[in-house]
């Protein structure tokens, strides 16, 4: 969609802004997910998560307060399918080393994983920091 008045793109509607700030994300991440995906919500939270290392990077460090700690997250490791579908194939992990690196572990097979695929993944691990 675009905003035919100012011919950028559409603002984010209220209602998903609203329902992705449910699920955890911040209303800025919502916003730019929600214009990045024509306002589709499903679209625009598998946006989110697939760009979670640059949205967090953008993100001003508001740090909740919690009675254990503050309430900081990191991507840490992620769960991928590789195979053509879900009858086929098996899961892979992908975890973030102390030195930053992603280390594929794929049975017995362990490497560096130089561009991990973070956007098709089933499941993300976050470490509180």
């Amino acid at each position: 969609g675009i905003n035919a008045e100012y011919g950028g793109p559409a603002a984010a509607d209220a209602e998903a802004i609203q329902m992705l700030c449910a699920m955890g994300f911040t209303e800025k991440q919502a916003e730019k997910a929600l214009q990045k995906c024509d306002n589709n919500l499903e679209r625009a939270a598998d946006w989110i998560f697939s760009h979670a290392d640059e949205l967090n990077e953008e993100e001003e460090e508001v740090i909740p307060t919690l009675p254990d700690g503050p309430g900081r997250y990191r991507l840490r490791a992620f769960i991928s399918h590789m195979g053509s579908s879900t009858a086929c194939g098996h899961y892979v992990c992908h975890i973030k080393d102390s030195q930053g690196r992603w280390v594929l572990y794929n049975d017995e097979k362990v490497a560096v994983s130089v561009t991990p695929p973070k956007d098709r993944a089933y499941m993300y691990l976050y470490e509180r920091y």
